[in-house]
């Protein structure tokens, strides 16, 4: 019987890290690596492991990564709240959808420096370092410091602090130079679809880079790996 459960195991359908962005990426943009695993540190969602250790995902924790996203963009509810709603599920109960309060529900979804701390677990420390860095600016905080945040938080845990960062940043800065020199000649011809246009080279402009960027890192992993 054991055999034929394992086996039964072994022929599910299982996910790696790619592969679940590739699903989820299309409905929750700013999902990222470094998101997913901040969420499994956190206990919300729990992948497989190979033997050799890297991260599966059955097609149920797909959908729960889907549910606690949902929540967390829509509702702008806390990570505390949907894991203690998850938990609920988990333990075969049908509780309330939690919904935030009035006061929560910000378009644009802005965070104070204590929302941003206690939303990503990041430490104080850390924080410093990040503003220091021009990572972080005067509160309240975008979507992105906050996903910079998740970022940092784990990165952590290989010993990586915002101070190893500089680097990082000043070649981000000179991508943002490159790309608002070409859109520059764009937005100065004031066009009623200028700026709409000018949006649309700089996002472009910038995947290629992120392109460029992620194969070169691809590239030096599969070299580690061997």
């Amino acid at each position: 019987m054991e055999n034929a459960v394992r086996k039964l195991q072994d022929h599910r359908k299982l996910y790696t890290i790619g592969q679940v962005l590739t699903v989820l990426k299309p409905e929750f943009g700013d999902l990222s690596p470094s998101k997913l695993r901040f969420l499994e540190d956190q206990g919300l969602v729990t992948p497989e492991r190979t033997d050799a250790g890297y991260r599966k995902y059955s097609e149920n924790q797909i959908e729960r990564l889907r549910v606690l996203l949902t929540l967390q963009r829509d509702q702008y509810l806390p990570l505390k709240v949907i894991k203690e709603y998850l938990a609920e599920l988990d333990a075969g109960r049908q509780p309330l959808l939690p919904t935030a309060s009035p006061a929560s529900l910000r378009r644009g979804q802005r965070f104070s420096t204590a929302q941003l701390k206690a939303e990503t677990s990041l430490s104080d420390q850390a924080f410093k370092e990040g503003a220091e860095l021009g990572l972080f600016g005067a509160q309240p905080h975008s979507s992105h410091e906050v996903e910079i945040a998740f970022a940092l938080v784990a990165l952590e845990q290989f010993g990586i602090q915002p101070r190893h960062l500089r680097g990082l940043k000043s070649a981000a800065e000179r991508e943002v130079g490159i790309i608002t020199g070409v859109t520059e000649p764009v937005v100065r011809k004031k066009a009623p679809d200028s700026a709409a246009k000018a949006g649309h080279i700089a996002r472009e402009i910038a995947e290629r880079f992120g392109a460029i960027r992620a194969h070169l890192i691809a590239e030096a992993v599969e070299e580690i790996e061997g």
